[in-house]
Order: structure tokens, then C-alpha cells, then sequence
């Protein structure tokens, strides 16, 4: 009498495809949008890939957005700060880096001018279906696509931004790729199965402990071979249930016997060199998650370099450069881009860029004509000590999201002059800036504004910028 003997074995991982929903007039990625929630999962479980997208957000955003002219345009500078804060670029990079993609919603005030630009979680916007034009009019939204017929969870239609003024609408910036009509990839999407295979591992050590090491099972059912298929298939599931996948770690196999045999649990033996398939397989995915990711150098996340190149400073520096110029520099451009085509619309016009995380030493010319503006800088101020006619009545730490506010009337001041007086005075008070750094400077810029001991209209401080 011959046995029935089933393996039961893990599935491979597919990318969704997107699914059209010509009723309701939308498309997911993915059944019920499921794609996102991948990214997340492997974002979540894979240690790798989790510092990679961190550092690159951190790379991207740098010490923030800056304006080149910000001086010759203070009133434009202002504007944007006022409509889009740093923790929302911050949240609209976080989503560009981890999918591929990002959505932000732009809002008009009463005058139909810029109100704001607030992020908006990529993986709780889908599209509508493209019109023959093959163009996307609208963008609808949920907070859970899983859950969507659920009251709290009620998608919303919502324009799409078409490049010229709305009194709502949702921008979506994703760079083109063939063949991908409504959703991006991420760049990195041939290492997601690398990120599934580091958190598969992971389980794999802690549940194969847990079970005392054990490889797996071989487990005979005594007069399973009586059994009819539907009962067999059943059994089956009822085990997957509760041994399969990595939090249980042990394969088994199922064997369907006659009545004369035994109900038995054969362990399986451990291979002597299990653990070196592990530590392989370790490696290979963290390889593979830095390929897929472009990275230039492990060193640059805190991954040791077996291999001993890269691991000294001017190789380092050498690395980090290469990153920013050829994977982070362009997905600054992208997100600048994407913003610049959205304040154009409502006539905001500033030359952006984002301020690197660590600053690059200037050459002597850089260095010196830094010093001549900071000089120049300094000559508009009013010595301190020379107030004479005034007393100290009150001072205060500088509340930066109050003076935003008043810059706007203060922009247009024209000319720095230290003695005239300050839209900000009175004629029994006046309000005068004074830079209060570490008592002991260490930056050259902070030696020469604690030794000049000057004092600055707000007029002053706006015409000559940041230095």
C-alpha cells in the first residue's frame, strides 16, 4: 500500500499588480492596495534596509530647505516658510525614499492665495482611472484601503493638481518609469525580497532556539490513507496554522498511513553546517540590500567592510560624495522641482536647495569673502554701548515663528541703515537685535559677532540674510 506524503513549503514572494475599479472609477496597488503594506513590512522587519532609508532621508533633507536668494527675495522666503513646515517635507521625503513616490495636498485661502502644503501618506492615495488622454483628474482618499467600506475609512475624491490655481487638490510626484501608468516603484524594490529574507532570518534564529533547534518533523497520521481529499486538505491547513512560517521556524511532513501504522513525530536531523547557511544567506541579503540601494560605502551606516576598503577617512569622505552626487542630489532636485511647479502657480519664486547635513569645508576665496560679508554685516550695527539715551527696559530670546510672521511687513524696508530707525520702534522705545552666542566662541563667525558687541535694527538683519 503506497503512503501519501505531502511537503509543505514557504510561497515566493510577487510584486502585486494594479487593480482597476471601473465602478468606483479608482486603481490600487495591489489587491485592497496590499503593495504598501509590503514596502512597510520590509521597511519595518529588515535592520539593513531600515538604516538605509533612514540615512538617505536624513541625506535628503540635510539641515533643511534653504532659498539662494532669500535675501533679495525675503517675501517670497517667508511665504513658503509659512506654508509648508519642515516636519511636513520631512514626512513628504520619509515617503519619496521609502516608496518612490509622494503626495502632498495644496490648499488656497479665501484670496486664492497659497495656504498651505501638507503631507499626505502615499499608501492612503490611489488614483482615479486614466481618461482616454491618459490623464489622472482626480485622487481619492482613505485612511485604510483594507477597510474602506467601513464608515471611518470612506474614500474621498479629491482634484488632482493640474498646474494652475485650486481651491483644494492633491499633488503626486513620482518619477517616470516605463510601463508604470499609476503607481512608482521604489528604486530599491529588487531588494525587497532581501528585506523579507533578513526578517525571515531573524525569526528563524529566535524561533529555531525556542524550539530547541530542531530542523523540523516528519509526522505520520495513522489511517490517513482513508481519508478523503477534503479531509486531508483540511488537516493540512490546520497545521499550517499553527507550525509554518518563520515565527514557528520547523518545516515538517505530512504522512497519510495505514491503519497499521503508528502515530509518530520523527524529528529531522540538524545539518552540521545549518549555521553557516545562515550566516551566508545573513550576508547575501545584506549585500544584495546595499546594491539594491546604490550605496557607495557600508561604512557610511555603520556596517562593518570586511573587505578593509573605505574604512578610512579620506575614502569615507570619498564615498559620501559620490552618494550625494549620484543618489541623493537627484531626488533633492525631484522633490524641489515638484514644489517649485506648485509655488509657481501662485507666484512664488525662490531658487531652492537643501542645505547639506554636515557642512563642506570652503576654499580660502569661499572663506574670505565670508568674512567680508560678515563684516559688512557687522559695520551696520549700532555699538552697543552707545545707547545712552536709553535704558534697558525688557529683553527676551528671539520667538522665531513671531517674527516670521512680522517679516513680511518689514521686507520691503529697502537699504540697511544702523542709525535710522526701525518700523518696529516707538517714539519712547525702540528694538534692537543683539547675537548672544557661547560665552567662549569657537567658530569664526561667533568671535566676530561677540567681540563687534552690536546691536541690529530688523531691517538690518533681513537685508543682509543668513551668514
Amino acid at each position: 500500500m503506497s503512503n501519501d506524503i505531502r511537503l509543505l513549503m514557504l510561497h515566493n514572494y510577487v510584486r502585486p499588480k494594479f487593480e482597476e475599479n471601473k465602478g468606483r472609477n479608482w486603481v490600487m496597488n495591489g489587491k485592497k492596495n496590499e503593495f504598501y503594506h509590503d514596502v512597510i513590512k520590509a521597511y519595518n522587519g529588515s535592520p539593513t534596509n531600515a538604516a538605509i532609508i533612514n540615512s538617505y532621508v536624513d541625506l535628503i533633507y540635510g539641515r533643511g530647505l534653504h532659498s539662494k536668494d532669500a535675501v533679495s527675495n525675503v517675501s517670497d522666503w517667508v511665504k513658503l516658510k509659512q506654508v509648508l513646515k519642515a516636519k511636513e517635507l520631512r514626512k513628504i521625503i520619509s515617503d519619496f525614499e521609502l516608496f518612490g513616490e509622494f503626495s502632498f495636498q495644496v490648499t488656497e485661502n479665501k484670496g486664492k492665495n497659497l495656504s498651505s502644503i501638507t503631507h499626505v501618506p502615499k499608501e492612503r492615495v490611489i488614483p482615479s482611472i486614466e481618461t482616454e488622454d491618459e490623464e489622472i483628474l482626480t485622487y481619492w482618499y482613505s485612511r485604510d484601503w483594507e477597510k474602506w467600506t467601513k464608515t471611518e475609512n470612506a474614500p474621498e475624491e479629491y482634484d488632482a493638481f493640474n498646474g494652475k490655481k485650486q481651491k483644494q487638490s492633491i499633488y503626486v510626484g513620482r518619477p517616470y518609469k516605463a510601463g508604470k501608468r499609476y503607481f512608482a516603484d521604489p528604486d530599491y524594490i529588487a531588494g525587497i525580497p532581501y528585506a523579507t529574507m533578513e526578517e525571515e532570518i531573524a525569526n528563524l534564529y529566535i524561533n529555531s532556539i525556542q524550539n530547541g533547534l530542531s530542523a523540523g518533523y516528519i509526522i505520520n497520521v495513522p489511517n490517513g490513507m482513508n481519508w478523503t481529499d477534503e479531509q486531508k486538505d483540511e488537516f493540512e491547513k490546520k497545521i499550517k496554522q499553527k507550525l509554518t512560517g518563520s515565527p514557528n521556524a520547523s518545516k515538517f511532513i505530512l504522512s497519510f498511513n495505514g491503519a497499521d501504522v503508528e502515530v509518530s513525530v520523527t524529528p529531522i536531523p540538524i545539518n552540521e553546517n545549518v549555521h553557516k547557511q545562515w550566516q551566508y544567506l545573513t550576508e547575501e541579503a545584506r549585500q544584495q540590500l546595499l546594491t539594491a540601494h546604490r550605496v557607495t560605502s557600508p561604512m557610511l551606516f555603520g556596517i562593518k567592510d570586511n573587505t578593509g576598503l573605505g574604512n578610512n577617512a579620506d575614502e569615507l569622505d570619498t564615498a559620501e560624495a559620490q552618494l550625494m552626487k549620484r543618489v541623493i542630489s537627484p531626488k533633492q532636485k525631484f522633490i524641489i522641482d515638484a514644489l517649485t511647479e506648485v509655488l509657481e502657480v501662485y507666484d512664488i519664486n525662490l531658487d531652492l536647495e537643501f542645505l547639506p547635513l554636515t557642512e563642506q569645508q570652503n576654499t580660502n576665496v569661499e572663506l574670505s569673502k565670508k568674512k567680508s560679508e560678515l563684516d559688512k554685516f557687522i559695520d551696520l550695527g549700532e555699538d552697543y554701548d552707545s545707547q545712552e539715551e536709553y535704558f534697558l527696559y525688557d529683553e527676551k530670546e528671539v520667538d522665531y515663528d513671531e517674527e516670521e510672521r512680522l517679516s513680511l511687513k518689514l521686507a520691503s524696508t529697502g537699504t540697511a541703515r544702523p542709525n535710522a530707525k526701525s518700523e518696529q520702534d516707538n517714539e519712547d522705545i525702540i528694538i534692537r537685535y543683539r547675537y548672544v552666542g557661547n560665552k567662549n566662541p569657537q567658530r569664526e563667525f561667533c568671535k566676530k559677532m561677540m567681540s563687534a558687541n552690536k546691536v541690529y535694527r530688523k531691517e538690518d538683519i533681513l537685508q543682509m540674510g543668513n551668514y
